[in-house]
């Protein structure tokens, strides 16, 4: 099975839901997926970012939101976390009523510390959780019936030596690279501190006027005028920036990914891939990097398997709502949510 298609089966089973789905015959007609016959939502005890003890039962009589997620996940789960940073802020006079909460897959990197730091940094003010011991999630997990794939969260960690490119063009012609470590970003970095950083490593005149950012697009293997509040997004090891002067030649741009300085590139599109020089491979995941041979995290060097053991790890795509008495009544899947329909659904069951 390709990767693609495994991706969507993992979408598809990631949440064996533990009761039948449909509609209910209750006067109030919700939107997300409801349980004909809602179970009770299994109970748990896990540490919170501040490394304080969260009981999921402690929270009957309020409507709970229930996701799992990681922090290093480079897309869905940044979609979720916005999702529920929107619903929490406009819940309007139920806000007391309704709580958040995160609970991680990849205990092995989403630790007390980094949960504090990451939520800080993000104006994340609900519930994240984790645990000491792995074993604990792995409960969690099993009750909840959520089947999480240890390769998609392996392949969304940075590469040990991957790079944040940012290029220069003036109007002369003139091309400043700078290749900037991913792995001395801070978490709260965004692609506008990615840049600052660079500047201060280049010379570079910025006095003319007419400079356009652009970003590199990994989908298309070529470079797009930058979407505004670009640079407010956190950034990533795929980040790659350029600032065009007005007048420059387009075509001297270099690429905006290309093996790390270690290989070249082989094809382009979906199809790219580095072909890396004698000692170094591409790590697990990247086909645009370049690392030093033996990098590659293995079975026995892999922290989120050490963590978990022989666990299969993976990547959930729905969303509980739990109600008042603590029973799963709502299944919100995938990120596409109408986040509008979303909050009525929390602002019914609070009502209830």
């Amino acid at each position: 099975m390709n990767m693609r298609r495994k991706f969507f089966a993992i979408l598809l089973v990631s949440i064996m839901l533990s009761g039948c789905l449909g509609q209910n015959a209750d006067d109030i007609e919700f939107n997300g997926i409801e349980y004909r016959d809602p179970p009770d939502a299994p109970d748990f005890t896990l540490l919170d970012q501040h490394g304080e003890q969260f009981t999921l039962s402690d929270l009957q009589g309020k409507v709970v939101v229930v996701a799992f997620i990681y922090t290093s996940c480079p897309d869905i789960c940044l979609a979720i976390s916005a999702n529920m940073y929107w619903a929490q802020t406009n819940l309007g006079e139920v806000s007391d009523d309704v709580v958040f909460v995160s609970v991680t897959i990849d205990p092995a990197r989403d630790t007390v510390e980094h949960l504090y730091e990451w939520t800080e940094s993000r104006g994340y003010n609900w519930t994240h959780l984790t645990a000491e011991r792995p074993s604990t999630l792995l409960e969690v997990y099993s009750s909840w019936n959520v089947i999480v794939d240890n390769e998609h969260i392996a392949a969304s960690v940075p590469p040990e030596g991957a790079m944040n490119r940012v290029v220069f063009l003036n109007s002369a012609n003139e091309t400043t690279i700078v290749d900037y470590l991913n792995s001395n970003l801070e978490v709260s970095d965004t692609v506008a501190d990615l840049d600052n950083k660079a500047r201060n490593s280049a010379d570079v005149n910025f006095s003319t006027n007419g400079w356009t950012l652009m970003n590199w697009n990994h989908t298309s293997w070529a470079w797009q005028e930058a979407s505004e509040g670009y640079l407010e997004q956190f950034a990533t090891h795929d980040d790659h920036l350029a600032w065009v002067e007005s007048g420059s030649n387009l075509s001297l741009l270099p690429v905006g990914a290309d093996c790390n300085g270690h290989g070249w590139v082989m094809g382009d599109g979906s199809s790219a891939h580095c072909m890396c020089d004698d000692g170094y491979e591409r790590p697990n995941g990247d086909y645009l990097a370049c690392v030093p041979e033996g990098t590659n995290e293995t079975e026995e060097n892999n922290a989120h398997e050490e963590a978990l053991g022989d666990y299969e790890i993976g990547h959930s795509t729905v969303t509980f709502v739990i109600d008042k008495q603590l029973k799963k009544r709502l299944a919100w899947t995938g990120t596409a949510w109408d986040l509008d329909l979303f909050v009525e659904d929390l602002q019914n069951l609070a009502a209830e």
